[in-house]
């Protein structure tokens, strides 16, 4: 298979799951613990008319073109959430897919012309990560909350994968990269390879989940909640240490700009609430696509200063 076709079938599947994400996260009430088969169960219906919509209804961003938007029983509009949702997710999930096909480890494996397992189990972990970040950053935005169900379902996933890319590590067998998968330049080798590959990744939770929680002991949870402290320590468990402290500052800088923005234009006081879990996934986003890009632009200048 090409890499091309991949992706586009990585991006068929990105709008379906983006469609599954919306059924999801427009569901979730806060204030009941509904289960998830029963959350997730059901024909879908209009929201406004209560009519089943049939398959051809349903087409994932298709649907709502050819609909221009509208309900095709009762004409009222359907909400942005569907669509918008839907492409994100199918460019999220084609772009980490390229993304670590063009990983230094797995290009040089792939030249080989044989493709080990893991370089598809790494594939779809990362798809899995992505789809987990983007519902709980939508249900973040809706309800100012982190499910922790989402969370440790995640946490669980990332140990079993953290432990079999240990495994993988400590045998030259499948040609995995000994210090770990490094979206970061091949600078940042030598830091990972001073652990070996579950250490990192603990490491890295330990990092981002402790930084995180010192902000919540010291604001006394005003500045940062519990959530997101969880949710620092998936991303360290995702990301490893390197990746998940480049995703960290990422999540910082990128939040510090929005909440100048939404003060100076007056949409949000100092004492409002602005969710933090967005900002963390988009963090771990920009360490995925940018932090190669980021780590050897910073070092040529401090190279240039010194």
């Amino acid at each position: 298979m090409s890499q091309s076709l991949l992706i586009a079938i990585v991006f068929l599947l990105g709008l379906g799951v983006g469609s599954f994400i919306n059924v999801i996260t427009i569901r979730f009430q806060p204030d009941k613990n509904i289960p998830f088969t029963q959350l997730v169960g059901g024909r879908s219906r209009c929201n406004f008319c209560g009519h089943q919509l049939k398959w051809y209804d349903l087409i994932p961003l298709f649907s709502f073109i050819f609909l221009k938007g509208k309900c095709r029983y009762c004409g009222k509009k359907i909400s942005w959430q569907y669509p918008i949702v839907e492409l994100l997710t199918a460019l999220i999930f084609s772009g980490v897919t390229y993304r670590l096909l063009r990983l230094d480890a797995i290009r040089l494996v792939i030249a080989t012309g044989s493709i080990p397992f893991w370089v598809w189990f790494a594939i779809l972990l990362f798809l899995f990560y992505s789809a987990i970040l983007i519902i709980l950053s939508i249900i973040d935005i809706k309800h100012y909350l982190l499910p922790d169900k989402y969370i440790y379902s995640a946490m669980g996933v990332a140990v079993i994968a953290d432990v079999i890319f240990y495994g993988l590590s400590k045998t030259k067998k499948f040609n995995f990269p000994s210090c770990g998968l490094n979206f970061l330049s091949s600078y940042m080798d030598y830091f990972n390879c001073q652990f070996n590959v579950l250490i990192s990744y603990l490491l890295g939770a330990v990092a981002v989940g402790g930084f995180l929680f010192i902000i919540y002991l010291l604001t006394k949870g005003r500045g940062m909640g519990l959530g997101d402290v969880k949710l620092g320590l998936l991303i360290g468990l995702m990301l490893g240490l390197t990746n998940g402290l480049l995703a960290l500052i990422a999540a910082f800088i990128i939040g510090s700009f929005v909440g100048i923005i939404l003060l100076a234009s007056k949409k949000k006081a100092l004492k409002d609430w602005v969710p933090f879990g967005p900002f963390l996934a988009l963090g771990v986003f920009v360490a995925i696509f940018w932090g190669s890009f980021l780590v050897e632009s910073y070092l040529s200048i401090f190279n240039y200063l010194i």
